[in-house]
């Protein structure tokens, strides 16, 4: 019995590589998601920043800007109006900070002016206030751009927030400072940990597919494990035979050898050597015959026409062969032997029934293209009824009586399968008492 315990580590291995590949790959998969999610959120807040911006440095009174910007003190009336009109706009926008900046004379920073903040802000700010603003984006404004916008920030005092401007313009079209925008973004902390849930049934959907996938792949390791034990096995009993064949014969052939010894001996003995000299000749054109046996480039072939030369003589059959150099490697041995001894089986059992002549004649030949074989014998012929049907598996010409000695039809039917196996085509021929088979193989 052949134990199974060698294939669990390679189990254990196929299935811890698919479950770190499918970790590696979720892992991956979520990373990406969290990310392209945060991106498309952060940059769709900017959007609605750098437009709410816009809108509120195109409505807001220049005029008591600029007359704030003469006097920059709180509790005058220009103070109290744009300051009224930031907290307005605040709200209706929904924003978390509402601000003007004036740009220091270096363009290389900024300070706030009057800021909208929310009402239960903590932190108070004073006018001209220094801010975090980035000279690139104070050159942004400058060279033209009508927005910007900053990355995330986490501020341990304001909270994780984006920042966006536009440039507040006079009547004139000058630059006298810029809108700031301050947008809450802890919305996008929230969405990137929904993100993170919303895997879990991706991965539990990739882990189930792993299984199967692995289920699967054992499943196919099975079935071609079986295919190749039954080809094996398939291919084993053939070979057996021909060797159980190749035994009788050599069984056969010393046999042969001992009794020829005896009479060649006798006859010299007795004086008869005109005799002795005829029965050796006799004895040599047996031996060319058999020759022809051995002068096969294919050593299972050769080794199956030899085998099948015994048979044919043991019933008083004349097989005769073309001979063929060509190793025809491009078919495999094994299905060279299917093809050849069941084709050559009928022969010799059909040549065996022939009421004149009993031959079988094999032949070979090779092109670019094809690998040709002609099997021929004397014999009752195969009507056009019969070889319509004589690649039925079960089907057979045999009586009932020839059908007992075990023939069951299954012969012709091998043949043909391995045929098609190879995209190749089998004719059948007989008339005037001849049968030929012809089976033509492409050369891969």
């Amino acid at each position: 019995m052949t134990s199974t315990h060698p294939k669990n580590p390679r189990v254990l291995i196929i299935m811890l590589v698919s479950s770190i590949l499918v970790l590696i790959l979720t892992c991956v998969s979520i990373a990406i998601s969290y990310f392209n999610t945060i991106q498309s959120v952060r940059l769709s807040i900017a959007n609605q920043s750098m437009k709410a911006a816009s809108t509120v440095a195109d409505s807001l009174d220049v005029d008591a800007y600029q007359e704030f910007l003469r006097n920059p003190v709180k509790g005058t009336p220009a103070y109290k109006r744009i300051e009224q009109q930031l907290n307005q706009a605040r709200e209706q926008l929904g924003l978390l900070y509402l601000y003007t900046i004036q740009i220091s004379e270096d363009r290389q920073s900024g300070r706030a002016m009057i800021v909208a903040r929310p009402p239960n802000a903590k932190q108070t700010f004073d006018i001209g206030m220094p801010i975090v603003l980035s000279s690139k984006h104070i050159q942004m404004i400058y060279e033209g751009s009508s927005t910007y916008y900053s990355d995330i920030i986490r501020d341990p005092n304001y909270g994780v927030y984006l920042s966006a401007g536009a440039p507040l313009r006079d009547r004139e079209g000058r630059i006298i400072g810029i809108i700031g925008v301050d947008t809450d973004v802890a919305i996008v902390e929230d969405i990137g940990d929904d993100v993170v849930r919303s895997s879990i049934p991706v991965f539990a959907i990739q882990g189930l597919f792993v299984v199967v996938l692995i289920f699967l792949v054992l499943c196919m390791e099975r079935w071609y494990q079986r295919a190749i034990k039954a080809a094996v096995d398939e291919t084993e009993e053939t070979y057996q035979d021909e060797l159980r064949s190749v035994i009788c014969s050599m069984r056969s052939i010393r046999h042969d050898f001992v009794n020829h010894m005896q009479v060649l001996y006798g006859l010299i003995e007795c004086g008869y050597y005109p005799k002795a000299r005829d029965y050796v000749q006799s004895l040599l054109k047996e031996t060319k015959l058999l020759d022809l046996t051995v002068r096969f480039a294919n050593p299972a072939l050769m080794v199956l026409l030899h085998t099948k030369w015994e048979q044919a003589k043991s019933k008083q059959i004349v097989m005769q062969f073309e001979e063929c150099s060509d190793p025809i490697d491009s078919i495999p041995s094994v299905d060279l032997i299917k093809i050849l001894s069941n084709l050559i089986d009928n022969a010799i059992e059909a040549a065996d029934l022939a009421d004149g002549e009993k031959r079988v004649s094999i032949s070979f030949c090779c092109d670019e293209e094809h690998v040709i074989f002609r099997v021929e014998n004397t014999g009752p012929e195969i009507t056009p009824e019969q070889r319509a049907r004589i690649f039925e598996n079960g089907y057979t010409t045999k009586t009932k009586t020839e059908k007992k000695c075990g023939s069951r039809g299954t012969g012709l039917t091998i043949v043909d399968a391995v045929v098609h196996k190879y995209k190749g085509k089998i004719e059948v021929w007989s008339e005037r008492g001849i049968t030929r088979f012809t089976v033509w193989l492409p050369v891969k």
